[in-house]
């Protein structure tokens, strides 16, 4: 099929247009998604993909590695953004490499990810599932409590089960990470996350 000149030019016009019309979509601030775990100083999620260059700084400088890159499941427009999976690494804003100075927010440079006091982050809750918890099964297991940076977010019962309590969870996930069940009894949700 031979082009002409003509042919060529409308061509060329059309995607240009349609160029021009998905850079102005991409402005637009897009629905928040509830679903997404988000590392700690993100904004709102309304911003954060128009504000995040995809640079994946933040996945180099976490020492966890608990940054991933969302893909097309994560919806279209957080392709290539940061996310959190707390069953790669846990989070170690609250305690552990990143409690002085939270990596991924001293490191972005567009402001998607923001330095603010760890006592304000709380990337999201942890969902229990006791069905799949080794200590409902009989078995003895606190690893949770153990490894849980935050006082009072697992307390255990006097037969050795553990109790989540949600308002005092930061979403760090570490107890997610180590939790021993397979499938693991815990889920990170960003059930109450708080955004920049």
């Amino acid at each position: 099929m031979k082009i002409t000149r003509r042919r060529f030019f409308k061509l060329l016009a059309e995607g240009a247009a349609a160029l021009s019309t998905l850079k102005l979509v991409s402005l637009i601030p897009s629905r928040p998604r509830e679903d997404i775990l988000r590392p700690p100083g993100a904004v709102n999620e309304e911003y954060f993909n128009r504000l995040c260059v995809r640079c994946g700084i933040c996945l180099e400088v976490c020492p966890t590695k608990a940054i991933l890159l969302a893909d097309f499941n994560d919806g279209i427009e957080a392709v290539d953004t940061p996310k959190i999976d707390p069953t790669v690494g846990p989070c170690e804003f609250f305690r552990g490499r990143c409690e002085e100075v939270m990596r991924c927010s001293k490191f972005c440079p567009t402001g998607a990810l923001q330095l603010v006091n760890k006592e304000e982050v709380k990337i999201g809750t942890v969902e229990f599932n006791p069905e799949r918890c080794l200590a409902y099964m009989g078995k003895e297991c606190v690893v949770c409590d153990e490894m849980c940076p935050v006082s009072e977010a697992i307390t255990i019962t006097d037969d050795l089960k553990p109790v989540f309590h949600g308002e005092k969870c930061v979403g760090c996930g570490i107890c997610v990470y180590y939790c021993l069940a397979e499938p693991k009894a815990l889920t990170l949700r960003p059930d109450g996350a708080k955004r920049v």
